[in-house]
């Protein structure tokens, strides 16, 4: 699996990892491979996993293996997802484990993949890293992700901090305040207004 390079590194494994109640002689296939019972295509790459794993994390994904059963499927396409973000998705669902930094690309990718599967402590993970990492160089690029995707914390996350007087007037004079104008008009009256919420304060 080729790595996908970005010069935006985020650190997203800071906190204790959260029980999982997973059986203790279940082990995660991508270090175990240990009797594994569904195969999952994506990319081009074959990922081995547990049913009753994948099931007992993921309302969505127990429904997709019961159908895939009921047509016999011996292994299942995943589409409109990356191979490097589907590895991190099965590791998180066995370990709760995220790695130590990830480009915000794969972080984009991780939290569609889990708004898609219904897991939701993952989105709260990767919301906190990204907000951790909040600066006037990554805020606009969280905060149009955020709007696009109905991340709802992040993006009030990102409004507030953008918002802020010392950080507002750099964006203003940033070539990022002309691309935020052309291409997305709704964030830039969205912020104009958080930020004259703070100064009739």
């Amino acid at each position: 699996m080729n790595p996908v390079h970005s010069s935006k590194r985020i650190k997203i494994a800071e906190d204790p990892p959260q029980g999982s109640m997973l059986p203790e002689n279940i082990g995660w296939p991508g270090e175990t491979n240990e009797m594994p019972d569904v195969k999952f295509a994506v990319e081009g790459e074959i990922f081995s996993a547990h049913r009753v794993v994948l099931g007992a994390r993921s309302a969505v994904f127990k429904a997709e293996l019961s159908e895939s059963a009921a047509e016999r499927e011996e292994v299942m396409p995943i589409k409109d997802m990356q191979a490097t973000v589907f590895k991190l998705l099965l590791e998180f669902m066995y370990t709760d484990n995220l790695p130590e930094e990830a480009p915000f690309e794969i972080i984009q990718g991780l939290m569609v993949a889990a708004d898609r599967y219904g897991l939701e402590g993952l989105i709260v993970r990767c919301q906190q890293r990204l907000i951790k990492n909040l600066t006037l160089d990554t805020g606009t690029d969280y905060l149009i992700f955020a709007d696009q995707n109905g991340f709802s914390k992040l993006k009030k996350e990102c409004l507030e901090f953008l918002s802020k007087e010392d950080i507002l007037r750099k964006l203003a004079v940033s070539l990022k305040h002309g691309l935020m104008g052309v291409n997305h008009p709704s964030l830039l009256d969205e912020l104009r207004e958080v930020y004259e919420s703070r100064t009739l304060v």
